[in-house]
């Protein structure tokens, strides 16, 4: 199979104006990937909190759907989610439905001293 000489030519003319960019490979410290890695799985712990029946209704208590709840838990930084992580480590467990409810209030209470929820107004 013969290639066109017009041909040939628009390929090494796209191939003179083709900007290329080097790459650039930065080495990740293990502890930068662990730390990422554990804020991940705090987050994803989380969420799946939501999922329970005693959380739900405490949500809907304070007028919050799973939906939103789940939408202000991405929007925690990085150091609230460890902080809240740390206070589940620190609790028992034995799925007791005071610790969610603790939990939940306390992600509430986080999320309206940032500023982020106004659920208070109405008061």
């Amino acid at each position: 199979m013969r290639l066109s000489k017009s041909f040939i030519y628009l390929l090494i003319i796209s191939f003179t104006f083709v900007q290329i960019s080097p790459a650039f490979a930065g080495i990740v410290g293990t502890d930068r990937f662990l730390s990422e890695q554990t804020i991940q799985q705090d987050r994803e712990n989380l969420r799946s909190l939501m999922s329970r029946d005693e959380v739900r209704s405490m949500l809907e208590m304070n007028g919050l759907t799973v939906k939103q709840a789940q939408e202000r838990v991405d929007l925690l930084t990085d150091s609230e989610v460890t902080e809240l992580a740390k206070k589940f480590d620190e609790l028992p467990a034995a799925g007791d439905a005071g610790v969610v409810i603790l939990i939940i209030v306390l992600v509430v209470l986080i999320l309206e001293l940032a500023g982020i929820t106004d659920i208070f107004t109405g008061i």
